[in-house]
């Protein structure tokens, strides 16, 4: 049996990047798969660029990931994008449009597609808390391939459930996580919930034949005020909103429930 540790949601957050890949040295993992959104939001695009390319066996795109390499995809955020699309450079925006949108694969028996938000739409997104017909569209297959687990990512909160005999799992986010249920005091620690998430899925990789398959959800602690004084140093745009979103799980100042 083998183990694969799946990150994503990154969002050039250096410090919590280094502190998952730490851990997953740590356990003594060696395959990393990467689903996406690497860029946006964070202090370090281009650090946290390279260090993916260079760590992660399988990297698929997100929909900020996009939004680097097309920054007038989104209007209303062309500001903030068009500086990530300028500091990462030419070479690392061609990098990151040529990413592919999903892979498939067997582990223990299982077919298993990963992808960021959707197999074929960055932009659509399916919550913890959609209903069991919309997250059956997580399944739905042109070809009709159709997977019997799907790792996914894009709303940074980690959940697994299971759908008929169907399995879905999210793996949460790295650089940016929210998970985080009705605080009544946003001033209160948030410290046990905003760490990096990463997920460890452990089977026979690349095998058709069934056999014991194993989902671990990893948290990870990692210094938030460093990320932040790096973005501040580097003059990341939407600083507050991040702020916000690093400290409390604060989103566009509302309270991140479910978005």
């Amino acid at each position: 049996m083998e183990k694969i540790a799946f990150i994503s949601d990154i969002h050039s957050n250096i410090v919590a990047l280094k502190a998952v890949l730490k851990d997953i040295e740590n356990r003594g993992i060696t395959r990393i798969f990467c689903l996406g959104d690497i860029v946006i939001k964070g202090s370090s695009p281009c650090e946290v660029l390279d260090l993916i390319k260079d760590k992660c066996e399988v990297v698929i795109m997100g929909n900020c990931d996009n939004y680097a390499v097309n920054p007038e995809y989104y209007p209303a955020h062309l500001k903030h994008y068009q500086w990530y699309h300028n500091i990462l450079g030419e070479e690392r925006i061609k990098y990151l449009e040529n990413l592919p949108m999903y892979k498939d694969m067997y582990i223990s028996g299982s077919r298993v597609r990963m992808f960021h938000a959707t197999k074929n739409d960055l932009d659509y997104r399916i919550f913890d808390t959609s209903d069991a017909e919309e997250k059956m569209k997580l399944f739905e297959d042109e070809n009709n391939d159709v997977p019997d687990i799907v790792i996914y990512a894009d709303i940074h909160k980690q959940y697994m459930q299971k759908i008929l005999n169907k399995t879905i799992i999210n793996i949460g986010s790295v650089g940016n996580e929210i998970e985080i249920s009705f605080p009544n005091d946003y001033n209160e620690d948030m410290s046990e919930i905003t760490q990096a998430h990463y997920c460890i899925i452990e089977g026979d990789i690349n095998s058709k034949e069934r056999s014991p398959l194993s989902i671990q959800f990893v948290r990870v602690p990692y210094d938030v005020q460093k990320e932040l004084e790096l973005a501040r140093r580097n003059n990341s745009p939407s600083y507050e909103k991040y702020e916000l979103e690093l400290t409390k799980g604060k989103y566009r100042g509302k309270k991140k429930i479910n978005q």
